[in-house]
C-alpha cells in the first residue's frame, strides 16, 4: 500500500507503535487508565495521549478525513510536536461549566393543554428514566461501543480509527467518544445560551487546539458525572434534525410518542441520525435513513445488544411505515387560528415584562430557550365558544370581506378568558397577524354614550329625568367649566321615530342621538371626556379624546379590549382592572418567576358606576329584544353603529363576565357595510344589537356562562320614575341617516341607528 507519506508524518504515524508497547501502569494524578484491546488495562500519561492524538490527526488529514468532526491540514499537523501539543494541553483549565441546554417553552390554557411552543431549537429535556433502555443501547453501539469501559477518551478507538483511515477500503472513522461529543455540544450550547458567537465557534472550530481542549474536558467530566448522567446529557443535547435536538423532541417529531416508548427499530433510526441529521432525515430522505437504520441494527446485533431475530423483525418494517410525524409550528403560528390571537397577546405581555429580563432581547431569548411553562388565563370552553360564534356568523375569508372580533374578561380581576377573530393567522395572502381585539382602532359609535351617563350621574342627575326633543344646538350650547365651547351650529340627526322627549333609560335603550347631545349640553362638557380618559379611553396617544360635540356620538376610536375594560368597570363598582393573560410562569425546575394578579384601581365613584350599570341593565331588558341570554340572565349592554354601518359593536357585561364584540373591515375600518351578502345572506345594512348582539355576543355569552351561578346585577337608585310624554317603543326601520356635521375632528360622528331595527 502506497500512502505517499513524508518522513516527518511517517514518524508521527509510527509513533503509535511505541505508545502501544508502554508496559507500566501509571496510577499517579495526571495519568489516564486506558483499556486496551487485550484483556488487561494499561495506563497512559497525558503527554502520551496527546502524542497519540496528534498522530491520529496527522494520519487522518493525509487521506482527507474529517477526524471526529475536525479537518486538520496535513502540513500543519505535521509541524506540531508532541511537546507543543502538551504545552497547549497543560494550559487548558480542567473545569467545564455545563449549562442546561436550550429547551422549548410551552404556553398552556387553564386546563393545562398546550396552546403553543416557543423555541429556536426544538428540545424537551427529560430525565434518564424517561428514555427507553434500547435507545441508550443503540446510541452506545453505533457511536461509542467502549463507552462503559473508557474514561472519556478512548486511545484504542483512536488507534483503530487511524489504522482504518489509512486503509484503501474507503471507509473512514472518527474517534470521538460520547463523552467528547457531549463536551463539544455542551460548550457550543453554553455559547448559544449566552449569545456568545465566539464561544460557539471555539467549541466547534476545526483546530487541534479545540480537539485537545475537548479531550481534557472529557477527562474532567468523567470525574464529575457517572456514565448514565453523561449518556442522558448527550441524548438530551445531540441534534436529531435541522432544528430538532434531544431524543424526546425527535421521538415526538418522527413517531408522535415519548422517548420512553421507543421500539428497537425506532431507537436505531434515531441513533443513526446523529451522524448526519440532514442527510439521514427520514422525512426528507427515507431511503438513506433506512439504510443507516439497518447499519445500526446490524451493529447492535453484532455486539449482542439485540438478537438476530430482533434485528430481522426491525429491518422488515420500512422507515416510511415507521413514521408517524407530528410537526408543530413554532410560536403562535402553531396555536391554530382559534387560539393564535390570544397567544400573540400573551406573548406581547410576556415580552413587555421586565420580570423576565432587562431587555426585550433577553426576554425573547428566555422565552425560546428557558424551558418555561407559561400558564395563561385562557378558558378553552369560552375561547371555543367565542371562535364558533364569530366564524358561524362571518366565516373566515367570507365573500363580504368582513372581519369580526371578540374579547372577554373577568370584571373583578381583568383576566382575559377569550380573545378571537374570524381571520386566518399568518403572513400569506388573505391572512393577517393583526390582533383586532387588542390592537384594533375602530370608531366606537354609540358605545361612547356610557361616558355621558357616567358624568350625568356624577353631577347628581336622575335616570328618569325627561330629556326634551330639541335637535338644534347652536354655537355656545356646550360649556367647559362655565366657558362656552365654540362650534358651528349642529342639527343632530336620528332615525325616523326617535323624535321627541325620552327619559334617560329610554334614550339609552333606543340610543337617541339628540337626547344624549342634549344631556351633554347640561353637563360640564369637558368632564365627559375626562371620565372616558380615566376609564382608559384616549386618542391613541395617551391623551383624552378631543372635547368636541361630534365625539359625544362616538367618532373616537378604541380597541374591543379597551371598551371591554371600561364596561367591566361599571359592574365592578368603579374599579378598573388592567387586562392580563399570564397567570403564572415557571422555569424548568418549576421555580415561579412571576404570578399574575389583579391590578385594579378606583377610577370612578362606586355609586356612579352602579347607576350606569343599573341604567344599562334596565335599558337592555326593555329595548334589546333581539338578544337574550339563556336562563333569563340579566346583562348591562350598549350597542354602537357608526356611519354607514362601517363599525358595529355590542359591548356588555353580566356580573361575572364582560365582553366586547365588533364587526367591520379590520384594515379599512371606514369602509361602509351596506348592501352586502354576509355568509350567503343579504343585508342592506347591519346594526349593533340585531346583528352583532343577536348573532355573536348573546350566543357566546350564553355558552360561556353555562354552569356559572347567576349573580344579580347592580340595582342602584337612579331617581324617582316620572311620567314621560313620549312613548318609548322601538322605532320603525329606516335607511341610515346622513352623517351629522363635521365638528372639526376630521371624522363624522358615529350614529347608533339599530335598536329595535332588523
Amino acid at each position: 500500500m502506497k500512502l505517499g507519506l513524508s518522513q516527518s508524518n511517517c514518524l508521527l504515524v509510527l509513533g503509535i507503535q511505541g505508545i502501544a508497547r508502554l508496559p507500566l501502569p501509571f496510577t499517579a494524578l495526571g495519568t489516564y487508565p486506558v483499556p486496551m484491546a487485550q484483556s488487561h488495562t494499561r495506563f497512559v500519561r497525558p503527554a502520551q495521549l496527546v502524542a497519540l492524538l496528534l498522530s491520529f490527526l496527522a494520519a487522518s488529514a493525509l487521506v482527507g478525513v474529517v477526524s471526529a468532526g475536525v479537518l486538520v491540514p496535513a502540513v500543519g499537523t505535521g509541524a506540531i510536536t508532541a511537546k507543543a501539543g502538551m504545552e497547549i494541553f497543560d494550559k487548558i483549565p480542567t473545569d467545564i461549566q455545563v449549562v442546561s441546554p436550550a429547551t422549548e417553552s410551552t404556553m398552556l390554557d387553564t386546563n393545562g393543554q398546550v396552546i403553543a411552543r416557543f423555541y429556536d431549537k426544538q428540545r424537551i429535556v427529560i430525565p434518564s428514566d424517561k428514555i427507553a433502555p434500547v435507545m441508550k443501547k443503540a446510541i452506545v453501539a453505533i457511536e461509542d461501543r467502549r463507552f462503559f469501559e473508557h474514561h472519556g477518551v478512548d486511545p484504542t478507538g483512536i488507534a483503530r480509527a487511524m489504522v482504518n483511515n489509512l486503509g484503501d477500503d474507503g471507509g473512514k472513522q472518527g474517534a470521538s467518544t460520547i463523552t467528547q461529543q457531549y463536551v463539544r455540544n455542551a460548550l457550543a450550547e453554553k455559547g448559544y445560551m449566552e449569545g456568545d458567537a465566539d464561544q460557539v465557534e471555539a467549541a466547534t472550530e476545526q483546530t487541534t487546539e479545540r480537539k485537545l481542549r475537548e479531550i481534557k474536558y472529557a477527562l474532567a467530566v468523567e470525574k464529575q458525572m457517572d456514565k448514565d448522567q453523561i449518556l442522558t446529557g448527550y441524548l438530551n443535547i445531540a441534534p436529531f434534525g435541522p432544528i430538532t435536538y434531544g431524543v424526546e423532541a425527535a421521538s415526538k417529531l418522527y413517531f408522535s410518542k415519548s422517548a420512553s416508548e421507543l421500539s428497537t427499530g425506532e431507537a436505531a433510526l434515531l441513533a443513526g441520525l446523529v451522524q448526519s441529521p440532514v442527510q439521514y432525515n427520514p422525512l426528507q430522505h427515507p431511503e438513506a435513513a433506512q439504510e443507516r437504520r439497518d447499519i445500526v441494527l446490524s451493529v447492535m446485533a453484532d455486539q449482542g445488544v439485540i438478537t438476530e431475530q430482533e434485528e430481522a423483525e426491525a429491518k422488515s418494517v420500512s422507515v416510511s411505515d415507521m413514521l408517524h410525524p407530528t410537526q408543530i409550528r413554532e410560536g403562535c403560528s402553531g396555536a391554530g387560528d382559534e387560539n393564535a390571537y390570544f397567544c400573540s397577546y400573551a406573548v406581547r405581555q410576556f415580552l413587555a415584562d421586565e420580570a423576565f429580563g432587562k431587555t426585550s432581547i433577553e426576554r425573547e431569548r428566555l422565552l425560546k430557550t428557558g424551558g418555561l411553562t407559561i400558564r395563561t388565563t385562557l378558558d378553552p370552553k369560552k375561547q371555543h365558544a367565542a371562535y364558533e360564534s364569530l366564524t358561524k356568523t362571518i366565516p373566515s375569508n367570507d365573500a363580504s370581506g368582513l372581519d369580526d372580533a371578540l374579547v372577554s374578561l373577568v370584571p373583578q380581576t381583568g383576566e382575559v378568558v377569550a380573545m378571537a377573530q374570524n381571520t386566518v393567522y399568518g403572513v400569506g395572502e388573505d391572512e393577517t397577524m393583526s390582533n383586532y381585539s387588542a390592537d384594533g382602532s375602530f370608531q366606537v359609535g354609540s358605545t361612547f354614550k356610557v361616558f355621558v351617563l357616567a358624568e350625568w350621574y356624577k353631577e347628581g342627575r336622575s335616570g328618569y329625568e325627561t330629556i326634551d326633543g330639541r335637535t338644534n344646538f347652536p354655537n355656545g350650547s356646550f360649556k367647559c367649566d362655565g366657558e362656552p365651547v365654540h362650534t358651528e351650529s349642529w342639527n343632530v340627526v336620528d332615525l325616523a321615530g326617535k323624535d321627541g322627549a325620552f327619559n334617560v333609560i329610554g334614550a339609552t335603550g333606543l340610543s337617541v342621538n339628540h337626547s344624549f347631545v342634549n344631556m351633554a349640553s347640561k353637563l360640564n362638557f369637558c368632564n365627559i371626556f375626562q371620565v372616558a380618559a380615566d376609564m382608559g379611553i384616549d386618542d391613541g396617544n395617551g391623551e383624552p379624546i378631543l372635547a368636541v360635540p361630534g365625539n359625544i356620538l362616538g367618532s373616537g376610536s378604541a380597541s374591543p379590549l379597551t371598551m371591554a375594560r371600561a364596561f367591566a368597570t361599571f359592574v365592578n363598582d368603579g374599579k378598573m382592572c388592567q387586562p392580563y393573560s399570564i397567570a403564572k410562569v415557571t422555569d424548568r425546575q418549576e421555580n415561579v418567576l412571576k404570578e399574575g394578579s389583579a391590578n385594579c384601581k378606583q377610577v370612578i365613584d362606586s355609586q356612579v358606576a352602579q347607576k350606569v350599570a343599573t341604567t344599562l341593565t334596565k335599558s337592555a331588558s326593555q329595548y334589546y329584544t333581539a338578544m337574550r341570554l339563556s336562563g333569563g340572565r340579566q346583562f348591562a349592554a350598549k350597542s354602537g353603529t357608526t356611519d354607514y354601518s362601517a363599525n358595529t359593536w355590542l359591548t356588555g357585561s353580566t356580573a361575572e363576565l364582560t365582553t366586547a364584540a365588533w364587526v367591520g373591515h379590520g384594515n379599512a375600518s371606514t369602509t361602509p357595510v351596506q348592501n352586502v351578502r354576509i355568509n350567503g345572506r343579504y343585508y342592506s345594512q347591519i346594526f349593533g344589537e340585531t346583528f352583532v348582539g343577536q348573532n355573536i355576543w348573546a350566543p357566546y355569552m350564553s355558552t360561556a356562562l353555562e354552569g356559572i351561578p347567576n349573580k344579580p346585577m347592580p340595582n342602584a337608585n337612579i331617581g324617582a320614575p316620572q311620567t314621560v310624554t313620549r312613548a318609548t317603543q322601538a322605532p320603525t326601520p329606516s335607511a341610515t341617516p346622513a352623517a351629522p356635521q363635521n365638528q372639526g375632528e376630521g371624522n363624522g360622528p358615529g350614529d347608533d341607528d339599530d335598536e329595535g331595527d332588523d
